[in-house]
Parts: structure tokens; sequence; C-alpha cells
């Protein structure tokens, strides 16, 4: 055979690769410092403005003292705001994870109909921004205005406020119906890849439904379930979208409040320094949940029943209860549309009042008007816009180049890379905002939408490694030696090899960060000026305002942005899944 034309296996070919090459050196060592730049630089300024002298700002002073922390522990608070946070977390959590763990296992393991619906409505409803689900349950469950308990006044004859959203316990219970789309989204994956070799088994010996599921299904999800818990306690001790709209009212405080409010104070001079100190406190406890669901996760390697065999996983039949379980799930999604449907309603009223026969004369278009020709609101458009445009593609770009150093490089620098870039997930956002708000108050960037793209880049980062690391993984070496061979640089492998190969997961994981950035209001809210204003800040400042219903039009503008860009994407995602199933 010619030699022009014999084939050459590229993992026979001794070829210079990448990282030998002063380029690729040059290239991880540009993402190596634009990390710490974006991570471990505001984390610092954080820790040196908590050192600060209480009413000193950290630009100014070279001193140190420990006054601050002296100040945190000895608040007569502070057990009160852990324990709130705490009971805020647990709560929401568990009563959250148990629903979503309910409908999971109807859809992934019984024959339910509707399973392609219950999926793409629950994968969709994560798209709806929390401070919006906020808005919607105020004007049901408010005290006094709240449809809720005008109708149990009119039609039961019950005197005062029965129901108030403004308590704890509320909030706790709002909060986990809220989450339960993402638990379920966590939990459906464990019930798919179960192998059901033993639950056939206990069925074989003459066990029940009841006594499978009690003695070998559950047993083996409780690994899974409990990382899946912890994972979520550590972003609801984080949380801030529910604290802020319903806690500041309640005066239910929690440590993301607390750092908020120590931050925005009416003082003519604002003093950093004793929320940079709760920040601190506010990591430790971010980190030691880190660490606890690390070692969660390791000990379920131990309860791994998935083998390398294909397998189909059991469906159990739900004969006559197929229909009465669709409609209990159906009730759930029910009640989650409430909030939407009286925002809906209040955005076409001159005013926030009650359905009546008498309201529906009163139907207007002109919030909406409002909407697009105000100048604040086109402004905080125009802001998310592009806001959720460079945040989500430079998150995945930085991914996708900072996880194919980490998968493929066996050196320092790739173990660095891959740690800094997943820093962000034990750093509260609240936390991270005050850093950044620190290091940046003094530069160009603050007071710009370039900012939040910066901090949204700094805080989804570790989503976007994370997702592209694992399908790197799948991604054999040879395709990218192919490419080396025939003479390409590492940047002309990486946009025609490995960014063409990974265009699903790429296309996921933009989405998921797009709609994640465009309903986030703690780095808007923290950040915010008047030129900087995003839709989600924007919402939060004519609620306070309180211009009601132009808040309840640009909520549900913000919300059907949201469901156009996610919910195509959800469909064909859930009908490939079925016919896999099939």
């Amino acid at each position: 055979m010619p030699a022009a034309v014999q084939s050459v296996n590229p993992s026979s070919v001794s070829i210079r690769h990448p990282f030998a090459s002063r380029q690729g050196q040059v290239v991880a060592l540009a993402l190596l410092v634009l990390l710490l730049v974006l991570i471990a630089a505001p984390l610092i300024f954080l820790l040196r403005a908590s050192l600060t002298p209480p009413g000193e700002l950290p630009f100014f002073v070279d001193t140190y003292s420990l006054e601050n922390y002296v100040s945190v522990l000895t608040s007569p608070d502070l057990l009160d705001l852990i324990l709130n946070t705490l009971k805020y977390a647990l709560g929401s959590v568990i009563f959250g994870v148990t629903l979503a763990s309910g409908i999971a296992w109807l859809v992934e393991r019984t024959d339910i109909p509707f399973q392609t619906t219950i999926r793409i409505l629950m994968y969709s409803w994560m798209a709806v921004p929390t401070i919006v689900l906020a808005f919607g349950w105020i004007l049901l469950a408010n005290p006094g205005s709240g449809i809720v308990n005008l109708l149990l006044r009119e039609f039961f004859n019950v005197t005062g406020s029965p129901i108030s959203i403004y308590s704890l316990p509320a909030m706790t219970l709002v909060t986990g119906l809220a989450l339960v789309p993402t638990a379920f989204a966590m939990i459906a994956g464990l019930l798919r890849n179960m192998d059901p070799q033993l639950e056939s088994a206990g069925a074989v010996h003459g066990a029940t439904t009841f006594s499978v599921f009690q003695s070998v299904t559950f047993p083996l999800l409780i690994p899974g379930l409990f990382s899946v818990g912890i994972l979520l306690v550590m972003a609801m001790v984080q949380a801030f979208d529910f604290p802020l709209v319903l806690g500041l009212t309640a005066k239910v405080h929690v440590l993301s409040t607390r750092i908020y409010l120590l931050a925005h104070s009416d003082i003519s001079r604002p003093d950093y320094s004793l929320p940079a100190t709760f920040g601190i406190f506010f990591l430790v406890l971010a980190v030691a949940l880190m660490f606890a669901y690390f070692r969660t996760v390791r000990m379920g390697e131990r309860f791994r029943v998935v083998t390398g065999k294909a397998f189909r996983p059991r469906r159990f039949s739900l004969n006559g209860w197929r229909y009465p379980a669709a409609t209990v799930v159906g009730l759930y999604f029910a009640l989650m549309l409430l909030p939407l449907l009286i925002l809906l309603w209040t955005s076409f009223q001159p005013f926030y009042q009650a359905p009546s026969i008498h309201a529906l004369t009163q139907l207007t278009l002109a919030n909406f008007v409002s909407v697009f020709e105000e100048s604040q609101i086109l402004r905080a458009i125009s802001n998310t816009v592009i806001l959720v445009m460079c945040s989500a593609t430079l998150v995945m770009v930085l991914s996708v180049m900072i996880a194919w150093y980490a998968v493929r490089s066996k050196g320092r620098i790739g173990k660095y890379l891959e740690l800094l870039a997943f820093a962000p997930m034990a750093i509260p956002p609240v936390v991270l905002a005050i850093a950044v708000l620190l290091i940046y108050l003094r530069t160009p960037l603050y007071g710009t939408i370039w900012l939040i793209v910066l901090a949204h880049v700094s805080v989804y980062i570790a989503f976007g490694t994370r997702t592209m690391h694992a399908a790197l993984l799948q991604l054999h070496q040879e395709l990218e030696n192919a490419a080396l061979v025939c003479g390409a640089n590492w940047f002309v492998m990486l946009r025609r090899i490995v960014f063409p190969l990974l265009r699903p997961q790429i296309l996921n994981g933009w989405l998921w960060v797009a709609a994640h950035s465009a309903r986030d209001i703690t780095f808007p809210l923290f950040l915010i000026t008047a030129t900087n204003v995003v839709v989600a800040s924007e919402l939060w400042v004519l609620w306070e305002t309180p211009e009601i219903p132009t808040a309840s039009a640009l909520s549900m503008v913000l919300v059907l942005g949201l469901l156009v860009l996610v919910v195509p994407v959800q469909i064909l995602a859930s009908r490939s899944m079925a016919r896999e199933a099939h």
C-alpha cells in the first residue's frame, strides 16, 4: 500500500501535546489567574474587610482588629439567626424531598399516565423565579387582603386572618413546594438508574410490593437521598429570595438577610466590616456542609447497584389507582400555579383587588404598556438580556476549557483549575456578593452591568465545569490526538473537535446558566445602582414602592421569556427519554 494512503492510529503516533507547548501552558496559566481573580481575590478581600476596625472602610486603613468577630460572637441574636437558618433549611428540604420522592417514584417506577407531561412540567418549572412565586404567595395569603383570607371571611364567616404567609412555618412550606422540581430532577435519576434485579428477587420470594419497597428499594435509596438532602440543605442555608420577600416582613431573619440588612443600612457611610464578618461565619458553615456532602457521597459508593449490563427499571402497576395518583400530582401543579394566576390577574388591574365581577370590568393593558414604555424598566430588560447572554456564554466557554485541562492534564495546574472552579459551590452567594462589592467598589466596573456579569460567571462556573467534566470523561482522547496529528493546534482542536461533540451538554448548561442568571436576585440587589438594574432587581424596587400591578406585569414578562427559552428544550429531552424507556 502506498505510504500516502496508509492509515494512521493516532494513539501510536508521537505528538506534541498542547500541555507541553508554550501556547498551551500560557492559556492554562491565564485560566488559573482568571479563576484566582474571580474567586480567590474577593474572598481574600472579604477576610481583610472582616478584620477592619468597625466604622472604617477596608481601602483606607492598614490596621487589623478582631473586634468584629467579638461583636458577632457576643451578639444576643446570633443563636436565633443560626437556629432560624437551620430550621428554615431543614424544614423546607425535608418537606420538598419527601414530596419530590413520591412524585419521582410514581413517574419512574410505576405506570402512572402522563409521565412525559409531568417531566416537562417539573423541569420547566425550575425556570420560574422564586421571587415571582414569593410575590404571588403574598397576594394569596397576605393577612389583610390575601385572596385566601378574603374567601374564608366571605364564605365561612371567619373573623380575623386565619392564614398568614408571614411566619417561619409558612415560609418553610412555600419554599419546600418550590424546591420539589429541583429535588425531583435529582431523585428521578436515582430511581431511573437502579438495577431492578434485587427487587425482582424479593418479588420472586413472595414479598408484597410494599415489603419490597420497605426492605429493598428504600434502603438502597437512603445514601442517594441523604446526599441529595445535604446538597439541598446547603442551597437552602444560602437561600435569599424567600427570606428576603417573606422573612423581612415577618421579622424572621436568617444569615443571608442579616448580611443584606447590614450592607444596606441607612447610615450615611456604610460599614462593610460587620457584614464581611458575618460572611466569614456563613462561609465556614457552608464549607462544613460541603465536607458533609462529600463524605456522604463517598459512603454512598458502597451502595452502588447499577451494573454494566443493560437493564430496564421495573415498573409497578397501579391498576385502578393510576388516575387518582395522576390527580394527586396534578393537585401539586395546580397549587404551584396559584401564585402565577393571581399575579396574572393583578397584572391586568389598575390596582390590586380580589377577583370579582366588578373587577372584570376594570381589566386593562396599561401595566404592560408601562413595562415597555418606562425608561427604567426598558433599561432593566435590556440589561437582563446582556446579562443572560454574556454570563451564560462566558461560563460555558470557560467551563469547556477548564474542564478539558482538568481532565486531560496530569499536572498540578489542571488540579488547581478544577479545585478553584469547584470552590464557588461552597461559597454562599450573599458572601460572594459582599466580596465582589468590596473589591470592585472603587473601580470603573462598579455600577455597570458587567460587574453583575462577572459575578455570575464567578458563581456559575462551578456548575458549568462539573457538567463539562462529566461529559469530557466520556470523550476518548484519540479524537483529539487525530486532530493534533493532522497539524491542528489546541485552539483549532477545541473548536473543531471538542466543542461540536459536546454541543448537547453545552446547550443544556447554557440554558441552565441563562435561566438562573435571569432569575437571580442576590447579586443584582447587592450590586444595584441606577444604571445596572435588571428585571429581578427592578421587580423588588417596584414591589417595595409599591407598584404591585406593574410588578405583576413585569413578573409575567420575565416568566414568559424564561419558559419560551426552556420549555422547547425540555419537551425534546422528555420525548427522547420516553422513547428510550420504551
